[in-house]
């Protein structure tokens, strides 16, 4: 995926100085701030494509013309199969970009592939990788020419590759899309500068032994030859052992294999730093072979970046990156790779060699790997005769390879027919033609030199071995020999002279003091480098002695700094200068101080498709949270940090912007989200990928300047409608019946609208800084809307203000607008209802329907007319009624002996009942309602019965809830005192109904059991054991009677007052005694009344 950027969008930098700071650095430091080479329009999208070759520092890749891209629309997942037709392409410039301009894609999984269809010459495509951890995520090829762009709109600008992360993601990949060197070819000799790069992750620690012999068998091979040796390492970080050292004779072949022996292990794997060191080293090798044992899990410099368990694009395309540079100097790589762990799909070893198994590439075991190692050093040196010329410096001491001396051959097929040895190996190697023989007899002989003598060795003018046996020497004249140069090996032979004049040796040491710390050569910071100048040596090498020189002569011992990071500063001081040269060893020693700073500048970055007003990039605090943190605006200069630390950066933050995540990123506080981080570019402009930033952390290299960019993007405004009825009136609308709509100025953006809580005008996206006027259609009539539209913070009481219904959102709002329309008040309907009085005269009784007056009347102040009247009078037949009011309905008048038995009302066209809540109907406008009350005659000989509370004390009757429950379970009667559910209640004749009460106030006793007496007379009926019997024709009233329950005597204390009458006691003397006497009978009467009540 990419970030996009929109060509009308406001993108902006605080300050012209971090324009300047990043130059050729914006492509990459996320595809927004790419400047692109064209705009997209109203109808297309911008697609740009980012290619790096060579890597140029330790976090900076150089671009690559010429390579050529196809763009396909597509959808996700499925890839253009062969033979499809772009639907553009473009070739990079020497920007290393190209753009299309392509129809925007947007549907659902839509988007473009870009595949890249030819590289350069001299490079090829890199088809995929191997990606995984070998356990849970089996290694798998992967392909990796191949991005889908996904949805690209009309009218914006993307950048791809965009940076991805993620720990277990395998196409994670930087920003820049990676092509391979072709590998160049070895010199066609034997006598090669050869770099070992040896793996000593952890992973190798249980067969380190078996490196180390092999790669002892590989200096073993090559001893005796013009050839030298650098030993490189690489785990997690990697290692410059030890710079070159030619093995033309044992001492300097003991030199490589005791670094070699003393080698340990522990870590992950970083092939990007392990092939950079070799490539920014001052010295050009021949080749450079890596022994792997597995698929890299890191990239970069201290502090390397990766999971350490697991390889991603971005791990192996920053080797390639390096391998590239390395092949750029014409450094052949050849890449081992040994063991279980790189013994699959060999693309990754291909990526950083060659397509050429056997040859570019090797896939061993452990069992082999000694073999293949011999193999690798015998490729050039099959059939070769190499000569060591050693000379043994006047007044003896042990020989030196010697450079200076002619080595001929008389036979014929040898190439070259002489050759002069070389100053820094003392060799030449001589190439035999064999044919198809096994061997063949060559005749080699030296150029004498004047004041020196040939020493035979046991006789012989040279001493001959081939891996590492004797091979068979006979003598041909003073100064030569006769030897079999052998098709299947080399063979070297060494002839010793000594010398007449005295010879000299020279060795210069170097140490370097970086910010006050020292390092001896070559254990300083890989990006700091300088070549050792010495006169007749090719690239010589620090603190390696050199023994072509004579006492008395003159050299200039000098240098040249090959790298130094752009914000250091080098002092030399020492040795350097015209030297004349002692008999024997001269050792002189350049110290180099070097002066860094290491810079962070803290930018920001603000995408805004929506126009002013916007904050200024200034409105955000920048912070870096590490040692000697700090915090800065948009726009502040660099400031300075510890070179190598790890930085968590942050930002602070401000309403209605979000900081970019790149997808699969790890933010761990205090970070805040993803920066775009790369090196300032001072020697100008080149496709400088972001190396880091994606997790929200950064780590600059020792005299680096940084620019990290935190990206923020303006969040648009959310938008809800809603719609509030309020039915006060008897409306029935809902608030789905309205359209509710917020429109902005034609053509400048989508309208919302839609029914309340449909998904259109829920949480609807709307553009900051635009105008929407709030307004309402359709709806019922009869509704009218209760003020403007009111719009406050969703979730919240905070208002939004709309004037003249107009809202205008800013970043990143969620809003909520709420339309309010209530019913209106009608006019008044009206109804008809027509009063009935129906009777039931089941004893004999002669009452009739017009004894009773019937009533249907509204509540005062209605302004409805009561209906009142016998049954069947005008007055309440199809009376006229105010619809929406509510009538009561009674009756009064009418004979004793009779009681309401049913009220009733119906619709007249239906015969349905219409409701009538406690005797009350509310008519609608335009119905008839008939109500009919019956009553029946009450049985003259039946019993009735009438339960009463008596209360002394303030307590109300209706406070307790009488009872009389019949013996037989019928239903028993119940109710407050007064009430008609216990007042003349008819009930069963011989059956017994047990009195009881419930409820009541604290603090009240019933005084003795009910008493019952024939209503209307003082005739007592008994009650037994709490029950009463009713018999035919008598009407029963029974009482229940309460009082308060008496508290017990209060003690007597003198002094105080007397309970009851409140008198005090106030002693016998002078009256008190009367007042004593009076309290006392006062007292004695209030009990008595109290225990006769």
């Amino acid at each position: 995926m990419s970030i996009p950027t929109m060509t009308r969008a406001r993108r902006r930098w605080c300050a012209a100085a971090a324009l300047t700071l990043v130059g050729g650095l914006l492509p990459l430091i996320g595809p927004q701030a790419a400047t692109p080479a064209r705009a997209a329009d109203a109808t297309h999208a911008t697609l740009v494509v980012n290619k790096g070759g060579d890597r140029t520092g330790e976090q900076t890749v150089g671009p690559l013309a010429g390579a050529t891209f196809d763009f396909y629309a597509g959808v996700s997942g499925t890839r253009p199969g062969p033979g499809a037709t772009p639907d553009a392409s473009c070739t990079t410039d020497a920007s290393g970009r190209c753009a299309v301009d392509v129809p925007g894609r947007t549907g659902t999984n839509q988007g473009y592939w870009i595949v890249e269809r030819s590289a350069p010459s001299g490079w090829r495509i890199v088809d995929s990788l191997v990606t995984g951890n070998g356990g849970n995520a089996p290694y798998q090829s992967t392909p990796y020419n191949g991005v889908f762009t996904g949805a690209v709109a009309n009218n914006r600008t993307y950048t791809f590759p965009a940076v991805t992360t993620g720990n277990t993601n395998r196409t994670a990949r930087g920003a820049v899309w990676a092509d391979e060197r072709d590998n160049p070819a070895l010199p066609a000799s034997c006598g090669l500068r050869v770099a070992l790069l040896i793996d000593v992750s952890g992973s190798i620690t249980p067969d380190l032994p078996v490196v180390k012999n092999a790669a002892n068998g590989f200096v073993d091979a090559l001893t005796g030859t013009p050839s030298e040796i650098g030993l490189y390492t690489f785990a997690t970080n990697a290692n410059a052992v030890l710079n070159p050292i030619p093995v033309s004779d044992q001492t300097g072949a003991n030199t490589v294999k005791n670094a070699i022996n003393g080698l340990t292990s522990g870590g992950t794997t970083n092939w990007d730093q392990g092939l950079w060191q070799i490539a920014n080293a001052p010295y050009d090798y021949d080749a450079v072979i890596v022994l792997t044992d597995g698929n890299p899990t890191v990239y970069g410099p201290p502090p390397a970046q990766g999971s350490g368990s697991f390889t991603r694009f971005v791990e192996v395309e920053n080797g390639i990156f390096s391998a590239n540079a390395v092949k750029a100097q014409g450094t052949r790589v050849v890449a081992v790779g040994v063991g279980a762990g790189v013994s699959g799909a060999p693309d990754n070893l291909v990526a950083i060699s060659g397509p050429a198994a056997n040859s570019d590439y090797y896939q061993t075991d452990y069992d082999r790997l000694a073999a293949v190692f011999r193999e690798l050093a015998l490729e050039n040196c099959r059939g070769t005769v190499s000569v060591v010329k050693m000379v043994i410096p006047q007044g003896g001491g042990d020989p030196q390879p010697t450079g200076g001396w002619t080595i001929s051959s008389s036979s014929t097929g040898v190439t070259p027919p002489s050759a002069v040895t070389d100053t820094a190996t003392g060799a030449v190697s001589l190439a035999v033609d064999l044919g198809t023989q096994p061997s063949r007899a060559v005749a080699i002989a030296e150029t004498p030199q004047s004041g020196y003598a040939l020493v035979q060795q046991d006789g012989l003018n040279a001493t001959c071995t081939a891996g590492g046996q004797p091979v068979l020497v006979t003598n041909n004249g003073d100064a030569g020999f006769n030897v079999d140069a052998l098709a299947n090996d080399a063979v070297t032979c060494v002839m010793i002279n000594q010398a007449e004049p005295e010879p000299a040796t020279v060795v210069v040491n170097k140490t370097w003091v970086v910010n006050g710390e020292t390092f001896p050569d070559p254990q300083q910071d890989v990006s700091i480098q300088a070549e050792l100048l010495l006169p007749g040596l090719d690239q010589p090498s620090w603190g390696v002695e050199y023994g072509t020189f004579q006492a008395g002569q003159s050299i200039v011992v000098d240098e040249k700094i090959t790298a130094l990071p752009p914000g250091c500063s080098n002092t030399a001081s020492g040795d350097l200068g015209e030297q004349t040269l002692a008999a024997g060893a001269n050792t002189y020693q350049i110290t180099n101080t070097v002066t860094c700073e290491t810079q962070l500048i803290l930018a920001k970055s603000v995408q805004n498709p929506y126009g002013v007003p916007e904050p200024p990039a200034t409105a955000w605090d920048l912070t870096a949270h590490g040692p000697n943190g700090f915090t800065v605006k948009s726009g502040d200069p660099a400031h300075p940090v510890v070179d190598g630390a790890v930085y968590s950066l942050g930002e602070s933050t401000v309403p209605g912007f979000t900081q970019t995540v790149v997808p699969g990123a790890v933010i761990e506080p205090p970070a805040t989200g993803s920066w775009s981080c790369g090196v300032r570019d001072r020697a100008g402009p080149g496709v400088n990928p972001d190396f880091g930033g994606e997790n929200g952390q950064v780590a600059v290299q020792i005299g680096q300047t940084v620019v990290c960019i935190a990206v923020n993007q303006a969040q648009p405004a959310l938008l809800t409608l809603v719609k509030e009825v309020r039915n006060t009136h008897g409306g029935t609308a809902v608030p789905t019946d309205w359209v509710l709509g917020a429109t902005p100025p034609a053509g400048s953006a989508t309208p919302v609208t839609g029914r309340s809580g449909q998904p259109a005008v829920t949480k609807a996206t709307v553009n900051p800084n635009l105008a929407y006027t709030l307004a309402e259609s359709d709806g019922p009539a009869g509704y009218e809307q209760v003020g403007p539209p009111t719009c406050v913070l969703t979730g919240t009481s905070t208002p939004v203000q709309t004037p003249d219904n107009v809202l205008t959102p800013t970043f990143g709002q969620d809003i909520t607008c709420t339309f309010v329309n209530a019913d209106v008040p009608q006019p008044p309907g009206t109804g008809t209802v027509t009063l009935v009085k129906e009777v039931a005269n089941t004893y004999g009784g002669t009452a009739k329907p017009t004894d009773w007056v019937l009533s249907a009347t509204p509540p005062p102040g209605s302004g409805a007319t009561p209906v009142s009247g016998r049954s069947g009078e005008p007055a309440v037949t199809d009376a006229e009624v105010t619809a929406g009011v509510p009538y009561g309905l009674s009756e009064s008048g009418g004979p004793a002996g009779y009681e309401l038995t049913e009220l009733r009302c119906v619709f007249n066209d239906t015969g349905e009942p219409a409701p009538t809540p406690g005797n009350v109907l509310t008519p609608a406008a335009g119905r008839a309602y008939t109500c009919t009350w019956r009553n029946g005659q009450l049985d003259p000989n039946g019993a009735h019965l009438t339960l009463v509370k008596k209360v002394w004390g303030k307590a109300a009757p209706t406070d307790w809830t009488l009872t009389a429950a019949p013996d037989n379970a019928a239903t028993p009667i119940s109710g407050p005192s007064g009430s008609p559910e216990v007042t003349a209640v008819p009930v069963q004749v011989g059956v017994g109904y047990r009195l009881g009460e419930s409820g009541g106030p604290k603090g009240y006793q019933q005084v003795g059991p009910p008493e019952c007496v024939l209503t209307g007379t003082d005739t007592p009926v008994p009650v037994a054991d709490g029950v009463v019997t009713p018999e035919r024709g008598q009407d029963i009233t029974c009482t229940f009677t309460n009082r308060m329950a008496e508290k017990p005597f209060p003690p007597f204390h003198p002094g105080k007052h007397l309970p009851v009458t409140g008198m005090k006691l106030t002693g016998l003397i002078g009256g008190g005694a009367l007042a004593m006497t009076g309290g006392v009978v006062l007292t004695v009467l209030g009990w008595r009344r109290r225990r006769t009540m």
